[in-house]
């Protein structure tokens, strides 16, 4: 089977999974009258809406992002799907009534799609490390995704940091995923450094340590809200 092909069959789902996203963002976002990222089933969901968009948008330059934003869609909406699909649509807490509150999901939600993208590039090159120059395309689509992505993650500590002082008259509490967060971008922050750590300059070991750092993520968004709690824990 011809690869163009493939690549045209991923490209429809993904403008056809962008398509129902959106509208269901935005008939979401009317009936609430406020912006829908206020618990985890909407988080989730402007996930996968951002990592189709993203793919999207840059599928023209690469079409190795094609693969990973349907699987980025599409494990982001299963998660939303573990808790309770559709969740019913109530006001929004006090301390969320801000225009902050948006931005602030929105860049960091970006942000864990691109890492997510990371993470299934390291799963790709490690399956197929026996193909040098796969390894080295998702090597240099790892490093063009990662730059964004820590500015992003850098962007919404900042905004989130902002909201903090608006509401609660600090920036910095150190509140679990307030440290976890600042964790995460440490953690990705250090492959940018790759003439002064030449370990990153190694396809193999970026990508592993890619797909490790990924659990970052994971314990930021999920071992929070479900262990450690905090000020976050309802997010």
């Amino acid at each position: 089977m011809a690869p163009g092909g493939s690549h045209s069959r991923q490209a429809v789902v993904i403008i056809l999974s962008l398509a129902y996203l959106t509208m269901a963002l935005i008939l979401r976002w009317i009936i609430s009258g406020h912006v829908p990222m206020s618990n985890g089933f909407e988080t989730m969901q402007f996930m996968a809406w951002a990592a189709a968009a993203i793919t999207l948008l840059t599928a023209r330059k690469s079409m190795l992002v094609l693969p990973f934003g349907i699987l980025t869609a599409g494990l982001a909406l299963m998660v939303a799907s573990f808790g309770e699909s559709n969740p019913q649509i109530t006001q929004l807490m006090p301390v969320l009534v801000s225009p902050l509150l948006s931005i602030h999901v929105a860049v960091i939600m970006i942000a864990y799609a691109l890492l997510a993208f990371l993470m299934l590039g390291g799963v790709m090159a490690l399956a197929l490390r026996g193909n040098q120059e796969v390894v080295e395309r998702l090597h240099i689509v790892g490093q063009v995704i990662l730059y964004p992505a820590v500015f992003l993650l850098t962007v919404g500590v900042f905004i989130g940091a902002v909201w903090a002082n608006v509401s609660w008259g600090s920036y910095w509490s150190w509140d679990p995923k307030e440290v976890w967060a600042l964790i995460t971008l440490i953690i990705y922050a250090l492959p940018l450094h790759g003439q002064s750590l030449p370990l990153f300059r190694r396809p193999m070991f970026f990508h592993a340590y890619c797909i490790i750092a990924f659990l970052s993520v994971l314990i930021t968004y999920f071992g929070v809200n479900f262990i450690l709690g905090g000020m976050h824990s309802y997010a």
